[in-house]
């Protein structure tokens, strides 16, 4: 048996998704960016935090949903989903961190309603 051989067993254990699995990943995936648009164009109607958090989910999720599928890490060893899972939960972490740092008005609604300097009226 050859290393090519070995290597062709070896994955066709996993149930892999079809072409039509990755269509229909395709389009979540589409729906889940059309939802990120329309929160973009109506923010000014919604909840500042509410937009921000939401935008923040939806990243978190499409990230899953590629790491997943797109590499296959849903398939693969254990190992490397939580590897994966953990540079996830260290990048929301950077992220939620440096929005503190570099911008008061990520956890609130903005300088105006504190009357702080830097909001407008």
């Amino acid at each position: 048996m050859t290393a090519t051989e070995t290597h062709v067993d070896v994955h066709d254990e996993h149930d892999h998704p079809s072409d039509s699995q990755y269509v229909i990943i395709a389009l979540i995936l589409a729906a889940l960016t059309a939802i990120e648009i329309l929160m973009f164009v109506f923010e000014e109607d919604l909840p500042r935090s509410g937009v921000k958090l939401g935008l923040i989910f939806l990243m978190v999720v499409k990230f899953w949903i590629v790491g997943a599928y797109f590499m296959h890490l849903k398939f693969d060893k254990p190992i490397l989903w939580q590897l994966f899972v953990a540079g996830l939960l260290l990048a929301v972490a950077v992220y939620f961190i440096m929005m503190s740092a570099f911008e008061f008005s990520f956890w609130n609604d903005g300088f105006e309603d504190q009357g702080l300097p830097g909001g407008g009226s």
